[in-house]
């Protein structure tokens, strides 16, 4: 069952979950977190138990998280957008609650051992097959959880999902049930169709009034405005402007070397000779057992002086990768490795064999180059690099909390703070929210705090925007053009051309339908073809899935009903890109399917049902529970 959940368990919310709870797996272990978290004021009881403000608060900033996130920007959402967000995430912590009592009720549990061996499976924190601490952090900066919040959302996520999978996994499909599915699925179709191009009525002369021109422009003014633009003073700190400035002198890279020498310590290196007892991919217990067998009976003939590569024919070996010959750092080699070549220190020293995806690794010493601090005149460079860097980082960090500061304490002006600070303001081109220019205003960053209501309305400098980790602008408004609005005689021609397409499309559309009004009176379809210049399509039977025609008279054919009589069609129109379809439908024959996939339809409709069944359990237990929504 815990692999089941494994595999059902979809969208953002797993991933995240997962991640946050092997943190505490790793780190405190898991079951230090049994305790709740603090209290709130209650927005909402569902059957007795509390939702709290700050729960509600926490989900909503997920939730809006999530959707800037996706879009890739920081936009601010409309009064009545961010209620409908409020209420998704109210709707959801209620959800969670009533479906969790169910659970708890029909006495379903989750253990302390399958929350522990679902997370000890994961792979999403592991850095070279070990839990990684700051990939987990980064999640955790992103989420808005805590590790108790994602731990008790992991258990009651697992609860939940019992009963889930229950009703899904135990429903089934009758037979005349995959019978009927087949029959619709792959359904055919005996479908004729003539087409009827614009360009049979764009021939003939149109005339648009000034009138129609007018009550157009009228009506639709937006289309015809210049686009809202504005341009910038900004103030950017840089670090390479930062590091540029910066000049030590020769003492003080000499200090910086005596304080951080381990920094330029080279590694101990390793010469190494490797050869492997292949093991199959898919290898049986008894087969694993043989390899670590022979594996240890080239180790014991090493490890008496044999040369590694003459063994290779008499065990039937594999030669390791000719690289590891060279010189290599323990940070070079596989970390399954990296453990056992701490331990080699001599040369001619054999390890233990080592279990590899390949098969049992066997390695020799050939040399060792021991860890050494390299001298001051050969790393200087090096030395000088990292000194300029770390001071820049340093002067970055605090020059950019003043930037800020200075910023927020004079809002209408950047010169205190470019002053103070020795920075340049500069300007940028005009540009619109959706277009930047080729300066810094290509960055959307910048354009959403440039007609953020904070900085183009109530004309504040912005806050702080962290182009990059070195990278950091303020800017405000140096002038702003209002979105215009052009004149008529300016989109004249565009409205005349537009309305010109407009007519011609509705002339098609009639002379489609007067088409088809003929051939359902009983003409024959050759007949109206060649009165209108035009050529009748017989496909014969084709299946919905078809790539012969195009999907349009496609999908307008299997939405017609069936013919009432078997020696007449029923007919239809649509729009196609360069004219419209007129379509003829002249029988319908049942789709059928091989055993093996009928098998597949089978589990595709118990799949469906299962999911149908499980919405209506959880819409039941809905209508069933006690919800009090306080006002909020």
């Amino acid at each position: 069952m815990l692999q089941s959940i494994r595999d059902n368990t979809q969208g953002w919310i797993a991933g995240v979950i997962i991640s946050l709870l092997i943190l505490s797996f790793a780190l405190w272990g898991i079951h230090s977190y049994l305790g709740g978290g603090g209290s709130n004021s209650s927005i909402a009881q569902v059957n007795g138990e509390d939702i709290t403000k700050s729960q509600l608060n926490d989900a909503y900033e997920r939730l809006h998280r999530q959707l800037q996130m996706q879009s890739n920007s920081s936009y601010q959402l409309s009064e009545q957008a961010e209620a409908n967000l409020k209420q998704r995430a109210l709707q959801s912590l209620i959800n969670m609650q009533v479906l969790k009592n169910a659970s708890l009720s029909q006495g379903y549990q989750i253990s302390s051992r399958q929350v522990d061996n679902f997370l000890a499976g994961m792979t999403e924190f592991q850095v070279n097959g070990e839990f990684s601490i700051e990939r987990f952090q980064q999640l955790l900066e992103t989420t808005l959880y805590n590790a108790n919040d994602f731990f008790e959302l992991i258990r009651t996520s697992l609860l939940i999902d019992q009963p889930r999978l229950g009703i899904i996994f135990t429903s089934f499909a009758l037979p005349n049930e995959s019978a009927e599915t087949v029959s619709l699925v792959n359904q055919e179709r005996n479908i004729q169709y003539m087409i009827l191009p614009l360009q049979v009525v764009a021939k003939q002369p149109i005339q648009i009034s000034e009138d129609k021109i007018l009550a157009y422009y009228k009506s639709h003014q937006d289309e015809f405005k210049t686009p809202e633009q504005v341009n910038i003073d900004y103030i950017e700190l840089t670090l390479n402007q930062l590091m540029n400035s910066i000049h030590p002198t020769e003492d003080t890279l000499k200090s910086f070397y005596n304080d951080n020498n381990n920094s330029y310590a080279r590694p101990k290196q390793w010469s190494l000779e490797s050869v492997i007892v292949p093991v199959p991919a898919n290898a049986t217990k008894v087969e694993l057992t043989t390899a670590e067998k022979k594996a240890g009976e080239v180790f014991q003939k090493a490890n008496q002086g044999e040369v590694l590569n003459k063994l290779v024919n008499e065990f039937s070996l594999q030669k390791g990768d000719e690289k590891s010959n060279a010189w290599v750092t323990l940070n070079q080699v596989p970390v399954e490795f990296q453990k056992t070549l701490s331990t080699l220190t001599k040369v001619g020293q054999v390890a233990h064999p080592i279990q590899a995806n390949k098969g049992f690794v066997i390695l020799k010493v050939i040399d060792i180059k021991q860890a050494e601090i390299q001298p001051y005149d050969k790393v200087k460079d090096k030395i000088k690099q990292d000194y300029v860097r770390q001071k820049a980082e340093e002067q970055f960090a605090n020059m950019r909390e003043q930037l800020a500061n200075l910023t927020y304490e004079h809002p209408d002006s950047l010169d205190s703070a470019a002053k103070a600070l020795g920075l340049t303001i500069n300007t940028s081109e005009l540009f619109t929210k959706e277009n930047g220019g080729k300066d810094v205003t290509k960055n959307n960053k910048i354009r959403e705090a440039a007609f953020s209501n904070d900085v183009l309305s109530l004309n504040n400098n912005s806050d702080v925007i962290q182009i990059a980790g070195d990278d950091a602008i303020v800017l405000r408004i140096k002038t702003h053009k209002p979105a215009a609005l052009l004149s008529l005689k300016t989109v004249e021609k565009q409205i005349n051309d537009k309305l010109k397409i407009v007519e011609i499309d509705a002339r098609a559309e009639r002379l489609a339908t007067e088409i088809k009004q003929k051939l359902q009176s009983g003409m024959d379809p050759n007949q109206v073809a060649q009165q209108y210049h035009l050529y009748w399509n017989s496909l014969g039977f084709i299946s919905r899935h078809a790539n012969k025609v195009d999907s349009a008279i496609l999908e307008t054919a299997f939405a017609m009903p069936r013919p009432h009589d078997n020696n007449k069609m029923s007919y239809d129109i649509t729009k196609m890109p360069n004219g419209f379809a007129i379509i003829g439908l002249k029988d319908i024959r049942a789709g059928s399917a091989k055993p093996e996939q009928k098998q597949l339809f089978s589990e595709q409709v118990q799949n469906t049902q299962g999911l149908m069944e499980y919405e209506l359990y959880k819409q039941s237990l809905l209508r069933g529970a006690k919800i009090v929504v306080s006002s909020q």
